[in-house]
């Protein structure tokens, strides 16, 4: 009887002491070092390391074995306020192309494709042999503002990293293999947590052949043989070893629409740089932000600076520039000139500057050594004007019927959207390259540059005229006389209403000062004879003696 009564009580003990037992056990193990037995490398979402690891699990179609995904429409990780835009890189990834539904893809042209990326949480996956283990964490935060911010973190066991060095090595010539031929530009803009400035990633285009701009063949060789040497492995070595600092400075001026910008784009395409463009007139830019902005710069790089005459802090001291130019007080012409090229200022990069009146720059800013290398942009003339219209009618401009021939998707794309929207029909007279093998596009491209006015247009101006008559070249030669007639007329109108609106202007101004002029001496005048009568009266007083007072 107790002997049976005993025996539960001693089962509760031995459970009692063997669950004691174990929760030591798991208290020592929990409390041990398990981050040891680990490597782990963890990626930001505001360093560019984190667009190569998200675009390289993007491209690998993590979603095909996982679900647990985020859908999005881009890289960006909504940290930046600019979002980062896909450019159509991943043209091969779209939905639409496992169907064959042409007007399903044609009603995706408008849309941007979908992106799977891992979801929060930890994923599973298998490369180079091995299991590695990616730990996404998603942290959002904001009344007033949204922000979210991410971070990555891919693991393995052991304490070997080179696994996950190496998909990282992979990941990031993936995605320079993305950007391959094309040219990215960044802006200077503000971060919206901490009002920082920083390089933002605007867009990225692909490289503009040299061949499309149209400048002096000369002028054009003489400033890519000194760029490419500037920018050979061997020169930086040169510039140390004589004391130079290792920079380059170029000044493009000419009137508006003479290609100065493009030629800044199609250089750097043709070198492989990247754009950085920094809007000196930006309110809430400052000296330091200026600095900041420079010292971030990559080594290799193009930094252009557009219209900078539009800034009054570039004008020319003592008041030479008749010309009021709105401008950024925060920043000075001393901050600016040791931004480009003081003792701490960056080196490697291709420093350009733009503008349409190199007369209003003041000349420190465009002394040899913050400028080395000046080209002037003119009007078109006569060579030049043919270049462009052998360029734009040298090939015959593709037809929708051709496309349906085709069998690519693009090709079915266009094609469906043909049949919504037919082009309308080619007028008799317009007879186009294609139509006429026996033409000689030389003697078209003279017989079109013997009709412009020489240095009257700009390139831009050209260009737009040939593009309304891109269909037939024949046209555009009829039509460009009284194109320019008609262009002239409109400049002198337009130039007679601004001198009337400016002589308004100014009349109103003299009238102004007129009636304040009038004003003023009015009330000198009220004021001085009220002086004299107070002066007559107290004579008066005077006369009557105290007595009569």
């Amino acid at each position: 009887m107790e002997a049976s009564s005993f025996g539960p009580f001693l089962n509760f003990s031995y459970f009692a002491v063997g669950s004691y037992i174990v929760k030591s056990l798991l208290d020592r193990v929990g409390s041990l070092p398990l981050h040891l037995l680990y490597s782990t490398i963890e990626v930001h979402s505001h360093d560019d390391a984190y667009s190569y690891l998200l675009f390289w699990l993007t491209k690998q179609r993590f979603n095909e074995s996982k679900n647990r995904l985020i859908a999005s429409t881009s890289l960006s990780s909504g940290l930046e306020y600019f979002g980062e835009d896909s450019d159509g890189e991943f043209d091969d990834m779209l939905d639409a192309e496992t169907s064959t539904d042409t007007e399903w893809k044609a009603s995706l042209s408008n849309t941007r494709q979908l992106l799977w990326s891992p979801s929060e949480g930890t994923h599973f996956f298998r490369y180079g042999g091995r299991y590695l283990a990616l730990t996404r964490q998603i942290e959002e935060r904001g009344t007033m503002l949204y922000m979210r911010t991410d971070k990555l973190c891919i693991s393995c066991l052991g304490w070997d990293a080179s696994i996950l060095k190496q998909l990282m090595l992979e990941a990031r010539v993936e995605y320079s293999q993305k950007e391959k031929g094309k040219t990215v530009i960044y802006r200077g803009a503000k971060r919206a947590y901490d009002n920082d400035f920083y390089w933002a990633r605007s867009t990225a285009r692909p490289a503009r052949p040299l061949s499309t701009v149209i400048l002096d063949h000369e002028e054009k060789a003489a400033f890519l043989r000194d760029i490419q040497q500037y920018l050979h492995p061997s020169t930086m070595r040169w510039y140390s070893d004589r004391g130079i600092p290792y920079r380059r400075g170029y000044l493009f001026y000419g009137p508006p629409g003479t290609g100065k910008s493009s030629l800044a784009f199609a250089a750097a395409g043709f070198l492989g740089l990247n754009v950085y463009i920094l809007d000196l007139n930006a309110t809430q830019l400052t000296e330091d932000a200026l600095a900041q902005l420079f010292q971030a710069l990559p080594r290799r790089c193009l930094v252009l600076l557009e219209d900078i005459d539009t800034n009054e802090v570039t004008s020319r001291r003592g008041g030479e520039s008749k010309t009021k130019r709105k401008g950024n007080n925060k920043i000075s012409l001393s901050a600016l000139l040791n931004t480009i090229d003081g003792v701490a200022a960056q080196e490697g990069r291709v420093l350009v500057m733009t503008t349409n009146h190199q007369e209003n720059l003041d000349p420190a800013l465009i002394r040899p050594g913050r400028v080395d290398f000046q080209i002037e942009f003119k009007l078109a003339n006569r060579n030049l004007m043919m270049q462009m219209f052998q360029n734009l009618f040298g090939d015959a401009l593709p037809s929708i019927d051709s496309y349906r021939e085709g069998s690519e998707p693009d090709a079915l794309l266009l094609a469906a959207t043909a049949e919504k929207a037919p082009l309308l029909p080619v007028a008799d007279h317009a007879v186009g390259v294609s139509e006429s093998p026996e033409v000689d596009i030389e003697k078209l491209a003279a017989a079109f540059a013997d009709k412009a006015p020489e240095f009257t247009f700009s390139p831009a101006e050209i260009q737009g005229y040939l593009l309304c008559h891109k269909n037939s070249p024949l046209e555009a030669i009829a039509h460009v006389e009284s194109w320019g007639e008609k262009t002239l007329e409109e400049r002198k109108k337009k130039k007679k209403d601004k001198d009337s609106a400016s002589e308004t202007a100014k009349k109103g101004k003299k009238g102004k000062k007129e009636k304040e002029s009038k004003d003023s001496r009015n009330e000198d005048g009220k004021e001085s004879s009220s002086s004299e009568s107070e002066s007559e009266s107290s004579d008066e007083e005077n006369k009557k003696g105290p007595g009569l007072q």
